[in-house]
This record gives structure tokens, C-alpha cells and sequence, in this order.
């Protein structure tokens, strides 16, 4: 194992034990991946493995083609989709992807989430909602393929019915906007229903 992609597992692994700790994800949902600076590697979370689970000797290393080049299981089955995201962005080097419930709530009738708070207008802005069938399969990349040509400096959007896909030029920084997503979406949520609450004739 050489010194880079060592230090790309270290990152990955502080990367899901935050998630998982603070419950961004919970189970064995979600994943991660980082390409390795300067190369075709992408290391990325094992199928199956909960982020909880996730050790130096079970994340798996592909190349751009989805190759296997180490690792002693399959790759989360959401490859397909972080390989279109780092073919399309030479300038993201990590990918987080989470099954957040503020977000796909918030998504289930929304195009997109426009932030509230300033820290997120700055960080994100507006983060579309990718409204596609499917899971993984060559129908969800090419829906992001499009979106990421149409939004060539986007950091965050949602799947609907399926997550958050963070992405940055760390996997630290494309972890901290799924986050950043989640909270956006929870204000949102929060929002409304003041206003149905407010609304209400008890209040009145």
C-alpha cells in the first residue's frame, strides 16, 4: 500500500466514523469514496459494510473504469455513480453520499432546497433535487452526468428517495456538505411548519 492512498483510507475512515457518530447515516447506508490525487484510483467504501465497520483493510480500490485493484470484497454498489461524478469533475476528489431522512423528506416535493441560513447560502447555495427513478444503474448516471454539465461548480444535491451525494476536492469537505445539506433541510422542515403552525386557528 503506498503512502497516498494509505493517507486517503485514514481520511476516509475519519470521514464514516463522524458520519456514523453524529448519525448522518445509520445501518450499513450510504458511502464514501476519495480518488487517490494524481491518479485513475478511487478507494470507496465495501458493499455491505456499515461506515461503523469501515477499516484499512476492508475499503475496496478501483480504477476510473470500475476495475478492482484491491480490496477483499465488491464496492459499494453505488460506483457507477461516484466514477461519473469524478469523470465529469476533475477538481472533486471526494464523494459522500448519505440517506439522510431531513433531506429525502424535504425532497419528496421540492425541485430544489434554496438555504435559509447564511452559512449554507455561502458554502452551497441552492441544492437541486435529482429526480430520477432507479438506484445506482446506468439511468440514475446518466441523470447526473446531465445535471453536473448543467451545474459545473455544484457541490451538493439530493437523489429523491435515495440521499445525499456531497462531493469537494476532500472527502472531509464533501462530508461536512452533507451535512450542511441535512441541517439545510431540517431548517427547512422546521419552517414550515411554524407557518402551519402560526397558521393554525388555536393561535390565531
Amino acid at each position: 500500500m503506498t503512502d497516498d492512498i494509505k493517507n486517503v483510507k485514514k481520511e476516509l475512515l475519519a470521514c464514516a466514523r463522524r458520519a456514523y457518530t453524529i448519525g448522518l447515516q445509520t445501518g450499513n447506508g450510504g458511502n464514501l469514496s476519495a480518488r487517490v490525487a494524481g491518479t485513475d484510483r478511487v478507494v470507496i467504501k465495501g458493499s455491505g459494510l456499515s461506515f461503523g465497520e469501515c477499516t484499512m483493510d476492508n475499503l475496496v480500490t478501483v480504477n476510473l473504469d470500475g476495475e478492482m485493484i484491491d480490496g477483499p470484497g465488491k464496492p459499494s454498489r453505488e460506483i457507477k455513480t461516484h466514477l461519473a461524478i469524478y469523470r465529469l469533475r476533475p477538481d472533486v476528489d471526494g464523494i459522500f453520499h448519505s440517506h439522510s431522512p431531513w433531506a429525502i423528506a424535504y425532497a419528496e416535493d421540492a425541485d430544489e432546497i434554496v438555504p435559509l441560513a447564511l452559512h449554507a447560502q455561502s458554502k452551497l447555495g441552492a441544492i437541486p433535487i435529482l429526480k430520477v427513478a432507479g438506484h445506482a444503474d446506468e439511468i440514475v448516471e446518466q441523470a447526473v452526468a446531465a445535471l453536473l454539465k448543467a451545474n459545473p461548480d455544484l457541490k451538493a444535491f439530493i437523489q429523491a428517495k435515495h440521499g445525499i451525494f456531497g462531493m469537494a476536492r476532500t472527502i472531509t469537505l464533501a462530508e461536512h456538505h452533507a451535512e450542511l445539506v441535512e441541517e439545510t433541510a431540517q431548517i427547512g422542515w422546521l419552517v414550515e411548519l411554524k407557518k402551519i403552525l402560526s397558521s393554525s386557528p388555536a393561535n390565531r
